[in-house]
């Protein structure tokens, strides 16, 4: 088994904020497991679980990068999706993860490996 790691981010104002989940006093990113063994690929178990959470429509969700985050001393894959609706997203998932903005974050942020970006250019 494997953890994956996912993000969206949205503008306003010209701010960055995260999709993230709180833990106790602290943010993380959401995460979910991924079975070697049943051939899943790591972006289609993320979407999946998003959609277990309550996301219905991806359509407008436009993968961003690729990257790693250090979380519990695991390094983990990290996608990101950017989004333009915060609102209808933080609804459809019933506030288990929620929109933060990045000025809020700098020790989540600080956990990325920011050596391992890779862009998904169209």
């Amino acid at each position: 088994m494997s953890l994956i790691a996912a993000t969206a981010i949205a503008y306003e104002n010209n701010l960055p904020y995260f999709l993230v989940e709180k833990q106790g006093d602290d943010y993380r990113f959401f995460t979910a497991k991924m079975h070697r063994h049943n051939q899943e690929t790591s972006l289609g178990v993320v979407l999946r679980e998003l959609k277990k959470m309550g996301l219905a429509d991806f359509d407008n969700w436009r993968l961003g990068e690729l990257t790693s985050v250090k979380t519990d001393g695991q390094l983990l894959s990290l996608y990101s999706f950017e989004v333009t609706d915060m609102a209808a997203i933080t609804t459809a998932l019933d506030d288990q993860l929620t929109f933060v903005p990045a000025n809020k974050l700098h020790g989540l942020l600080e956990t990325l490996q920011t050596t391992a970006f890779v862009s998904f250019e169209e």
